[in-house]
């Protein structure tokens, strides 16, 4: 892994005292600077891009949702993990949508914090257990007029679910019982009839178009 710039945010002193000890786990980052709302956060990465930021949800002047949102408008290449308290449904889909690829409950194990950095600074997405949880309790298909959603067949729409549930290639591929070679085809087609370009997307996709319904 090439060197990582990252920088975190949070209004509490005391839990980014805690994250920086815990990213220094992780030697390829280098941590940048750590702010106490979005605002600032947001000035800093007008003058520097970062790989990754690490943000709260509730902070004065600007929230980690808004600034998630200018990140993936302004530097969509930066990867984005929620560090928050919150569970509720309202902040699981406003989050997602926005395009984080990462969701960490602060009540969790550190280590999860450390596989969440290690699995979206790999191109993957994390969610904690309980975020994961209300995803599949409320996936269903649903608004079967939708064009798009009529061209994914039975098997894609598997994938899909699975994809959504954090399962990885050989996971999926041992749950269907088909080829690691089969589930990166459903992938492609995947990306392509939803036109979407990330994992990320195609779970933004499916909150969009209800497949999700929080």
């Amino acid at each position: 892994m090439n060197e990582i710039k990252a920088i975190l945010v949070d209004d509490h002193p005391v839990v980014m005292e805690g994250i920086e000890m815990l990213l220094h786990e992780i030697p390829e980052i280098q941590l940048l600077g750590k702010f106490t709302n979005g605002k600032i956060a947001q000035e800093s990465l007008n003058s520097a891009s970062v790989d990754l930021v690490i943000t709260d949800i509730n902070m004065p002047d600007m929230d980690g949702l808004q600034l998630t949102h200018w990140i993936k408008e302004n530097q969509p290449k930066t990867k984005v993990i929620i560090l928050s308290m919150h569970d509720n449904d309202h902040y699981v889909q406003e989050i997602i949508l926005a395009g984080a690829e990462g969701y960490v409950l602060k009540e969790n194990t550190s280590e999860e914090l450390i596989n969440a950095v290690n699995r979206v600074l790999d191109d993957g997405i994390y969610y904690s257990d309980q975020i994961v949880a209300k995803l599949r309790s409320s996936f269903q298909v649903q608004n079967k007029k939708h064009e798009i959603l009529l061209s994914l067949t039975e098997r894609e729409v598997d994938v899909l679910q699975l994809i959504i549930q954090e399962f990885t290639t050989q996971e999926i591929a041992e749950k269907l019982f088909i080829s690691r070679h089969t589930v990166e085809s459903h992938k492609k087609n995947l990306f392509k009839k939803t036109e979407q370009s990330s994992l990320v997307g195609l779970v933004k996709f499916s909150i969009a178009h209800q497949l999700i319904d929080l």
